[in-house]
């Protein structure tokens, strides 16, 4: 099927897409965050023998833990109320008339450079994450074994700070990058790719539901909070794979 849209649909499109790209990276990081005043709980429990018991601690940081996720996802609700109506554009070819598709291909000339900048800070963020941990072996030598956990455990929360405002600018910025993108439907948003992505719709929810029930699951039964983090970039990485199997599968449906 094939959406004709008009110069003011186009537009709409934009603006609504601006308004889920900052909802949506702000559940994204809120998400990734949700593990870090747990972490730094446990650490400050384990480190001060003045603090309550570090039951109490971890069950406080559970706490905190749900609320920010419950805040995430309603993020996520406001979010894809300003682009429900116009989701059908990821997974269908849309037409543009010629004055329209050259405003839109100005727009997003334009915005490249926010884009590059965008870009840059959001690497930087992920790669520097990493020196807090880095920087916890030089304490090692100095400190016994379960203080070191308690060290590296604090030292993962600053890390996660780090990683979440990192991965807030990559959606910010390619959530509306990638509204030029499915207008013009170029790069992830092609024709042929797009059939990948209808396919994938069609299990997404299901898919993400199962990976926090994974989550909550394992973390609760372990109580291993510190470690099971992890869980949401494998998550993460394992749908884009998934994902573009699907569009490898729709071009060369497309091709026979």
């Amino acid at each position: 099927m094939t959406n004709i849209l008009t110069k003011e649909q186009v537009n709409q499109f934009l603006t609504a897409r601006k308004k889920a790209a900052i909802l949506t990276a702000t559940g994204v990081l809120l998400c990734i965050l949700s593990s870090a005043p747990l972490l730094a709980l446990i650490s400050f429990a384990r480190f001060s023998p003045s603090t309550p018991p570090l039951e109490i601690m971890i069950s406080l940081g559970v706490i905190i833990l749900l609320i920010i996720v419950a805040t995430g996802v309603a993020f996520f609700i406001a979010a894809n109320r300003h682009i429900k109506i116009y989701k059908k554009l990821e997974y269908e070819d849309c037409k543009l008339d010629e004055e329209t598709t050259k405003q839109v291909q100005a727009q997003k000339e334009h915005y490249a450079s926010t884009y590059t900048t965008m870009t840059i800070i959001a690497t930087v963020l992920c790669i520097i994450s990493a020196i807090p941990i880095l920087c916890g072996a030089f304490f090692t030598p100095y400190l016994s074994g379960n203080q070191i956990d308690s060290l590296m455990t604090g030292l993962v929360a600053i890390t996660l700070v780090l990683i979440s405002i990192g991965v807030f600018f990559f959606v910010k910025n390619n959530t509306i990058e990638d509204g030029y993108d499915i207008l013009l439907q170029v790069k992830d948003y092609s024709p042929k790719n797009k059939i990948g992505r209808k396919k994938m719709r069609k299990y997404a929810t299901i898919y993400w539901l199962i990976a926090t029930a994974l989550y909550l699951g394992y973390s609760f039964v372990t109580e291993n909070w510190e470690h099971s983090w992890i869980v949401w970039p494998i998550a993460g990485i394992t749908y884009g794979i998934i994902e573009k199997l699907f569009s490898l599968k729709g071009n060369n449906l497309s091709s026979e």
